[in-house]
């Protein structure tokens, strides 16, 4: 068993807490952050759990196999380092890994020359529905695809970066040519800790011509005709091919497949109960680790993401709120 702490305590914490204390190969030992509230609440759902207000003490006194880093985005690359010191057999790092991709490829090359696996946690890289949906645009079932178009509340940064680390892997013969943004940065919005657009249009065109369209920022409002109300859970996927089209929520574990002038049809295909995609990622960390061979194919995806979000908020042009930079505290 894998002893296991996490640094920050929030939400992605939270979601890596629940699940190392759900899997039978972890052994959660301690977390770290510097709210009281979010200690009490590690003391209340955990009480075998050390909690910290320091990290660097978390650090000294409960050495760990895997650390958790869950902490706003613009800390990652330093905490990571100060972790990497320590030795661990393992690392899960939240996204973005860091808000500007200099200071990312210089965390993803630091972990690698360390010799310590490492895994983001993007779920539609793991989640039933969303690969079956992989399967079968690769498999051709909806003929060759022509465009994909993503509505998503939330900015590109933050959430944008799952839905892009989703598509390069499921097109990932298929290399981006170019890429075309606008953004209205009125309302100033911060989200993690990162300047953010209010609302946005970013363009991929891939070399086979495909266009992926992605809506972002919160006054974008996702909507569907033919997923329930139910079934839309984040961003909407609208996938089209010349045969046919597939819709989905990412988070749902469901999608609705129209194939030639056949009726649609929804599938429903969930995670078991209990299982969330954090806990298959910090599974697969667990088998890499067994292995002793270090794997790094969600980080890469994630680097490749982010470089298309920083080509795209360069667009942005003179602003005094400039996109994907800190925000002042």
């Amino acid at each position: 068993m894998l002893t296991a702490a996490v640094i920050g305590c929030g939400h992605g914490g939270g979601l890596s807490l629940d699940a190392l204390h759900g899997s039978v190969r972890y052994q959660p030992i301690a977390a770290a952050d510097p709210s009281a509230a979010a200690r009490h609440g590690v003391a209340d759902r955990f009480p075998d759990v050390r909690a910290f207000a320091d990290f660097h003490e978390m650090l000294a006194d409960c050495p760990s196999d895997v650390v958790c880093i869950a902490t706003p985005a613009p800390s990652h690359a330093s905490i990571a380092r100060e972790v990497l010191g320590h030795q661990p057999r393992g690392l899960l790092l939240e996204k973005p890994l860091a808000p500007g991709v200099s200071t990312a490829e210089t965390l993803l090359r630091e972990v690698r020359d360390a010799g310590c696996p490492a895994v983001v946690p993007h779920g539609l890289l793991v989640l039933p529905a969303t690969q079956e949906v992989k399967a079968r645009i690769r498999r051709g079932d909806i003929g060759n695809i022509v465009s994909v178009e993503v509505q998503n509340a939330v900015d590109l940064l933050n959430a944008g970066i799952h839905w892009l680390v989703y598509l390069i892997d499921v097109f990932d013969n298929d290399r981006p040519t170019s890429v075309t943004a606008r953004f209205d940065v009125s309302d100033h919005v911060v989200n993690d800790g990162v300047q953010v657009e209010s609302i946005g249009t970013t363009t991929v065109e891939l070399q086979s011509g495909i266009r992926i369209t992605l809506h972002s920022g919160r006054k974008t409002i996702p909507s569907s005709s033919v997923l329930p109300p139910e079934e839309q859970q984040g961003a909407l996927f609208l996938i089209t091919g010349s045969e046919g089209v597939i819709e989905f929520s990412a988070w749902a574990g469901s999608y609705w497949i129209q194939r030639g002038k056949s009726d649609g049809v929804f599938v429903k295909q969930s995670l078991p109960a209990g299982v969330s995609y954090h806990r298959l990622f910090l599974e697969q960390l667990a088998d890499n680790i067994a292995e002793g061979k270090p794997k790094y194919r969600s980080a890469e995806l994630s680097l490749a993401a982010l470089k298309l979000i920083e080509t795209a908020y360069r667009q942005q042009g003179e602003s005094e709120w400039q996109l994907g930079v800190p925000a002042e505290k």
